[in-house]
């Protein structure tokens, strides 16, 4: 190239053997092309910053919407926790005052004031979550004490062995086969129809079924709590040692087998294998 105050001469050869060619380019046109270069150089650079800018910006947006997406997927499920524990807390809280009177189990004083507190008197979730854990706690307590005081009363005598009429009560009784002088009796004789069902007066495990001496046919019936019952003078027998019998479950039927006049239920309750008397157990108006 040959540089003069006009043009620069560019001199080439298109081949190895051919002439050499020389080519006259003015400054003006080198200066334009050079400004045209890198005016289209600083184009491009700066499309490519503003197209990366506007990449970023979108990645950011996206990032954005789908955070706000999460939050409000966040707060729905909050939102439905909170309405379903509050809805859980007040069945858990009925259930328990119920269960209270029922039981007899006082309720206590924190409870009534547990999901209370927050700022301004607002209630978190958190709090309702301790709340429900809390009465779910009292709940198990007082049902363990519940399920114990019915489990009790089921195995209390309660009732009568059979619908008749009482011939005889507890305690001393003159010698009702003659003879004179008196005895100790120790349960309720109960008069009825030959052959009618004896029921169990309370829930238990059958101890004893057969005959023993003067009761005839008896079964024991253990009911725990040191709580025991007899039926006597049975003429069938419908249970045999080891059956768990419900309240109301038939045990046999009445009969006058062993020491007895006439077909009738002795019925006895004991208390630690001591005779008490049965009209303890027993409603006179329901005989």
């Amino acid at each position: 190239m040959i540089e003069d105050k006009r043009f620069y001469t560019f001199v080439f050869a298109p081949t190895a053997k051919s002439q050499l060619r020389k080519l006259n380019v003015p400054h003006n046109v080198i200066y334009a092309i050079l400004g045209f270069a890198i005016v289209g150089l600083l184009t491009v650079s700066y499309g490519a910053y503003r197209l990366a800018q506007h990449a970023v910006l979108v990645a950011r947006l996206n990032l954005i919407q789908d955070e706000n997406r999460q939050l409000k997927e966040r707060n729905q499920e909050a939102e439905s926790k909170y309405d379903l524990l509050q809805t859980r807390l007040a069945a858990l809280d009925t259930t328990q005052r119920k269960l209270a009177v029922n039981s007899g189990v006082s309720r206590p004083d924190e409870v009534s004031r547990i999901g209370q507190g927050g700022p301004e008197g607002e209630t978190t979730v958190s709090d309702i979550e301790r709340a429900t854990a809390a009465l779910e706690s009292e709940l198990r307590q007082m049902k363990d004490v519940f399920d114990k005081n019915q489990i009790r009363l089921s195995s209390t005598p309660n009732g009568w062995p059979v619908r008749g009429y009482i011939t005889d009560g507890f305690g001393m009784r003159g010698n009702p086969f003659g003879g004179g002088g008196s005895e100790v009796h120790a349960g309720l004789d109960i008069a009825t129809n030959h052959g009618t069902a004896i029921e169990s007066t309370a829930d238990g495990i059958v101890i004893f079924a057969g005959p023993h001496g003067g009761y005839g046919n008896v079964v024991v019936v253990d009911h725990g709590y040191g709580l025991t019952t007899r039926y006597a003078h049975m003429s069938g027998i419908d249970v045999k040692v080891g059956d768990h019998v419900a309240r109301g479950k038939k045990i046999g039927a009445v009969g006058s087998t062993g020491r007895s006049t006439a077909p009738h239920c002795h019925y006895e309750v004991r208390l630690h294998d001591r005779p008490v008397n049965p009209l303890n157990y027993v409603s006179v108006g329901r005989s």
